[in-house]
């Protein structure tokens, strides 16, 4: 199982899966932005909401950039969405006037300009996400209603889903582990050429050879053209750059992914060893954090975290009422381990790694650490399933994936 590879274990519920499938088309996935946006008539960012169909989010920003003749870091967004899907989502462009982007055409897209604002879009403006999704094959109303109520029982896995990982190749986090070993070369090729079942057969077979041989010159003569992350990083090698170098020269962005990927990984390994060892996720104690829930627009979303101890009868309360969760860590140089989520250092100890390892000499490579909520809390939301089409809201960084599991129980990609 792939979801095996990054840390995805088990399930919270017990209900016989309703199986089917899903993304067979761009349609058959559809998400929209919930964001609370200050808008005006008047600023130096012009806001436009954007309907695309199969672009992922950085590739429409880039693309339409381009268009407009501005760089690039003057389109802000919130959120990154799939390529392989139907999105609305919001983005803020800086120094442009609303005529410019109205004349804009671009295929399988449809932008609306909705207002100026004084500022670029960041993530804190996203409230969550609307989702509707069509399985194929899948009709079990019976198994949807217990489940459903299984996980309003036990509470809903908030696991980073198989996206966070890389989009064929699962292989970010493993990336991000060698990295923080210290281990440049390796973390190197395991970008550039380890072979990945699901990958194109063609472009696998390269790979293949390419992990063999390491030979920059045959991977630059024969990796397709829209690999263009891998070609740059064999070019620096074919430079006489080293892998370290190498690695250094890619965006910030991406840099800073592999990081988060293993912090990822590790999150999802202690989420699936809290459902073993609790059978559940709504029980707080000495030692952990807890997450709150904050309702705008009547949209749940989630605020700080907190160690529970501090307020902990107020705590387990609002736990129970449904507006706190459990939080894991994202573990990093500043992470304080306390009781239950102790245990992240046997796990990093596996990969021989400390919570000291996120501090590297590169700070792109580097994290502090931070927390995450373990329950998405679904209760907030009507969560419903017509025979074919299951339509919800999740709070901002939930998956919609990772939630569609519990009732399918099956790996969606």
């Amino acid at each position: 199982m792939v979801e095996k590879k990054v840390g995805i274990e088990c399930y919270v519920t017990s209900t016989p899966g309703m199986m089917g499938k899903i993304k067979n088309d761009p349609e058959d996935f559809y998400v929209e932005e919930i964001a609370e946006l200050n808008l005006s008539e008047e600023g130096d960012y012009l806001v436009v909401k954007v309907e695309k169909r199969n672009w992922d989010t950085l590739n429409f920003a880039r693309v339409l950039s381009n268009m407009l003749g501005i760089s690039q870091k003057r389109v802000s967004f919130a959120g990154t969405k799939d390529k392989r899907a139907l999105t609305v989502q919001y983005y803020a462009i800086k120094g442009v006037k609303a005529e410019e982007v109205e004349n804009i055409r671009m295929g399988d897209v449809k932008i609306e300009v909705v207002g100026y604002a004084r500022r670029q879009i960041q993530l804190g403006d996203l409230l969550g996400n609307f989702f509707r999704v069509r399985v194929h094959d899948c009709g079990d109303g019976e198994l949807f209603e217990k489940t459903r109520e299984e996980l309003k029982e036990k509470g809903t896995p908030n696991f980073f889903g198989l996206q966070r990982f890389g989009s064929i190749r699962f292989i970010t986090h493993e990336v991000g582990k060698l990295i923080l070993q210290g281990n440049y070369e390796e973390a190197f090729w395991v970008y550039v050429a380890k072979p990945f079942e699901g990958e194109n057969e063609d472009t696998r077979k390269i790979r293949e050879e390419l992990w063999k041989t390491r030979d920059a010159r045959f991977g630059l003569r024969e990796l397709p053209k829209y690999l263009r992350y891998e070609r740059n990083l064999l070019q620096k090698l074919r430079e006489g750059k080293s892998e370290e170098e190498a690695l250094l020269s890619l965006p910030k962005n991406l840099k800073m992914m592999f990081i988060h990927a293993y912090q990822s990984y590790i999150f999802n390994r202690l989420l699936s060893e809290r459902i073993r060892q609790f059978g559940e996720i709504k029980t707080v104690e000495e030692g952990d954090a807890a997450c709150y829930v904050t309702l705008k627009k009547t949209r749940p979303t989630f605020a700080d975290c907190s160690d529970v101890a501090a307020n902990r009868l107020r705590v387990k309360y609002l736990v129970k009422e449904r507006m706190a969760a459990l939080a894991l860590p994202l573990v990093g140089y500043e992470t304080e381990l306390k009781g239950w989520s102790r245990i992240a250092l046997e796990f990093l100890s596996e990969d021989n790694l400390s919570l000291k390892s996120f501090k590297t000499d590169h700070k792109e490579f580097s994290s502090s650490g931070s927390y995450r909520p373990a329950d998405m809390i679904i209760e907030h939301t009507e969560i419903s399933f017509d025979g074919s089409t299951f339509s919800f809201y999740l709070p901002k960084g939930c998956y919609a994936t990772v939630m569609l599991r519990e009732f399918l129980k099956r790996e969606l990609f």
